[in-house]
């Protein structure tokens, strides 16, 4: 929102105030301001009479000008092509300083000396966006009555200051120069000039009707008037909107303009004898149907779409453009003003749709008030006083009361303010109370849409008592907090996942269709999707199901940049419909590639394998207090290796899969060899766990042996280390595999598997006698159970 100060000035006074300071002020109290500058630093320009035009002897595109300046008469050469004899211009005399900083000073063009510069509207510090055509070309040619040798920026009234305002969506009441000066001089605690309002909207006599056949649309009025002449504005409404950033097109399309700016409601005028009917039909489009806008470009609506109808002629997109068939032109006679009200959300919706934002569509995007049409009626009257109304739908405004207590707002502030105290502060922002049993009645302003409980009257209060005044104290309620056991259980989970290695990522939730099914069990791949309705982009249209594919994506990212050992985990939530059901699920899920320095060898590097990403598992569960069980899968997980594959169990309950990459998956993702886990921990957390048991460190030294038993190549090494752990009793603290070898040297059929086993008595130091009969206990069950024995 532009905010022309000069404007402002006319409901409030702020121009004894630097406008820097009313800036800052507004900052503080609530709305950002994001510039603060002057509409023209032009100096030195002043009004000029040429009182001869010639033609450049040397320059077919130059004229030279003998310009009245009121004190003198000096040449200048020109290369505009409408200056011409009699007329008024801004004139830049020699030491003036154009926007820019652009200095003028004596030169001579082609031969001929030249004392100033006759200056175009752009030239003086008007948006190329808001020059009107029929300046937009060559010099500002000036009114006749414009007074020779006077300041020429304050005559066109471009001595004004522009603050922007950046609001926040909630802000529709600054969305006015009303709602502006509103605020403003509750901030300043000033007086500000009473909006202007029609008391009543009697119908008159006309042939026009109005009709609503939707209920998106429940607050209509049109004004007739007729007998107009389309015309330019005068040069004060030209300059104001200019200022404003809009631009000047006639008489009727710039009240309009006028109208939104100072009110916050939108103004549309239509051709009243273009109108193909005499019955306006506000309804909804259906599929397919096409209109072309004023911007000359056919758009096609979809049903929902909230139309402007005469007969079948679609005249406007509701709240959002008019069309090109009703538009006002010179040769217009007869006007229909239409001010209404309609469905935020709809009008959103197609403004977004069709990428149409317009200044109207950012008005009714956040809501307007019903009583913002009675104030732009008694503008449109204050023009053409035999305007005449036909109307539709409510015009009653819906009362809403708040109540609201001093104590409830101090408690909430931290602050002792007074019932007198609040009772000034309601006073100044327009909000309309009274006060019974100790406790304020407040009807809500009509311009603060947004403020419908008591956290919003808090929050006013605040705004304009002024948060830098506002006790560095805590506020007077219970602030006590503490985290849940699963947010626990996630943090202790972060931490763990750190210690073994792993670097957390947090990527997007949203995924590309193609590879939403990757990485599910089989029967989960049926499972419907959660997708955006308007999606960015279709790299990001749906809900994931699945962590795996983001953490895959992070992989290939880093290979493309040399990066190839990567261990990364994500803690995040997958999304599905179950039914018409949505549900989401957290998820841990980690990834490895590459090679790995093991705690066994530190000067051998090796490549990642099923068993490092298995053991960083079995860590994390650990960390929650559970032992997990492993099963191996084939088949039911397409994008997983059916022989490096297994899911996860706890308490006989499958939470998960842990396993390799299929050579298809890894190909598609752009990856080398790739090992990937997902856990489900809502079903995790759901399960009673062990609880963690502190075990004092021992001040005792053990014991430690490496063993390499030769077994069948098929039989699995857990099984093993279960017989070792079964059979080493309390002694034997650690059972750890760290190879495991086929080839020269061991039987066909056979496998090489090394073990280290660590003994350890917490209450004294081991001896031969306390570790050889375990140690041969050991070596037994291995040999009497799975025939595996020692490898010599």
């Amino acid at each position: 929102m532009l905010v022309s100060l000069k404007w402002l000035n006319q409901y409030v006074k702020v121009d004894d105030l630097n406008p820097q300071e009313l800036a800052d002020m507004i900052s503080l109290h609530g709305a950002e301001v994001e510039s603060v500058e002057k509409v023209s630093d032009a100096t030195g320009v002043v009004v000029g009479y040429v009182e001869k035009r010639e033609q450049h002897p040397d320059a077919d595109k130059l004229s030279v000008c003998q310009v009245n300046l009121g004190n003198e008469t000096v040449q200048i050469v020109c290369g505009a092509p409408n200056v011409d004899t009699g007329q008024k211009v801004p004139v830049a005399v020699n030491g003036a300083v154009l926007p820019g900083g652009f200095k003028i000073k004596k030169t001579k063009l082609r031969g001929q000396e030249s004392n100033g510069m006759i200056c175009s509207a752009s030239e003086l510090g008007i948006v190329s966006g808001a020059v009107p055509d029929a300046i937009s070309e060559g010099i500002w040619v000036l009114p006749a009555d414009a007074p020779v040798g006077e300041d020429a920026i304050a005559y066109l009234g471009l001595d004004d200051t522009i603050i922007e305002l950046g609001l926040t969506p909630n802000r529709m009441d600054m969305l006015s120069m009303y709602g502006v000066a509103n605020d403003i001089a509750a901030i300043l605690n000033r007086e500000v000039l009473p909006v202007a309002k029609t008391k009543n909207l009697e119908e008159g006599k006309s042939e026009f009707s109005i009709t609503l056949a939707t209920d998106k649309c429940q607050t209509y009025l049109a004004k007739l008037v007729e007998g107009i002449t389309v015309e330019p504005s005068n040069l004060e409404t030209q300059a104001t909107l200019m200022a404003t950033g809009n631009k000047p097109i006639s008489n009727i399309v710039d009240l309009t303009n006028k109208i939104m700016l100072q009110t916050g409601i939108p103004i549309h005028a239509f051709d009243a004898d273009k109108l193909p009917s005499k019955e306006i039909v506000v309804r909804e489009a259906t599929d397919g149907e096409t209109v072309i806008t004023l911007d000359q470009q056919e758009r096609k609506l979809k049903a929902g779409d909230i139309l402007i109808t005469s007969g079948e002629q679609i005249i406007a997109i509701a709240g959002v453009m008019g069309s090109a068939s009703a538009t006002v032109d010179e040769h217009t006679k007869n006007i229909l003003f239409e001010a209404a009200i309609f469905d935020r959300k709809q009008i959103r919706k197609t403004a977004g749709r069709l990428n149409l934002r317009t200044n109207a569509s950012a008005r009714f995007e956040k809501g307007i008030h019903i009583e913002r049409i009675f104030e732009a009626s008694a503008l449109i009257d204050e023009t053409f006083t035999d305007a005449v109304n036909i109307k539709a739908g409510n015009f009653d405004a819906e009362a809403i009361e708040i109540k609201i207590s001093a104590s409830h707002i101090n408690e909430r502030l931290g602050t002792e303010l007074s019932m007198h105290d609040i009772e000034g502060i309601l006073a100044r922002l327009n909000l309309t109370h009274q006060i019974i049993d100790n406790t304020f009645i407040i009807t809500p302003s009509t311009r603060m849409l947004d403020v419908t409980e008591k956290h919003d009257i808090t929050e006013e209060i605040a705004r304009i008592y002024g948060f830098n005044n506002l006790p560095s104290t805590l506020p007077k309620m219970n602030t006590a907090g503490a985290y849940t056991e699963k947010q626990l259980a996630i943090r202790k989970l972060h931490n763990t996942a750190q210690a073994v290695g792993l670097q957390n990522v947090v990527t997007y939730s949203l995924v590309n269709e193609n590879k939403l099914e990757d990485f599910l069990q089989v029967d989960d791949i049926s499972t419907p999707a959660v997708s955006l309705s308007m999606p960015l982009s279709l790299d990001h249209a749906h809900l994931r199901k699945s962590l795996i594919p983001s953490l895959l994506e992070v992989i290939a990212y880093n290979k493309a940049r040399q990066l190839k050992d990567v261990f990364i985990y994500e803690i995040g939530k997958t999304h599905t419909l179950q039914g018409d059901k949505y549900e989401e699920k957290v998820m841990l899920s980690g990834a490895i590639t590459g090679e790995i320095v093991t705690s066994k060898w530190q000067s051998k590097i090796e490549q990642v394998d099923f068993y490092i990403i298995k053991g960083m598992v079995d860590t994390l569960l650990d960390a929650l207090g559970f032992a997990a069980t492993y099963d191996a899968i084939c088949g039911d997980y397409a994008q997983f290796h059916p022989g490096q594959t297994a899911t996860v169990n706890v308490q006989d309950q499958v939470v998960g899969v842990v396993g390799k990459l299929h050579p298809n998956a890894k190909k598609a993702y752009d990856v080398n060899d790739t090992f990937t886990f997902e856990l489900d921990l809502d079903a995790i957390l759901a399960l009673k766990g062990a609880g963690i048991n502190y075990k004092p460190v021992s001040k005792y030294p053990g014991i430690s042996f490496d063993i390499a038993i030769i077994s069948e190549e098929m039989l699995p090494v857990a099984t093993l280390v279960d017989t070792i752990k079964k059979a080493g009793g309390k002694l034997l603290t650690s059972v750890e595999v760290f190879d495991v070898y086929t080839g020269v040297g061991v039987e066909e059929g056979k496998k090489s598997v090394a073990i280290n086993l660590y003994y350890q008595n917490p209450e004294k130091t081991l001896t031969d006698e306390d570790i050889n009969p375990v140690h041969e206990k050991v070596l037994k069950a291995l040999e009497n159970e799975h025939d595996a024995t020692l490898r010599r």
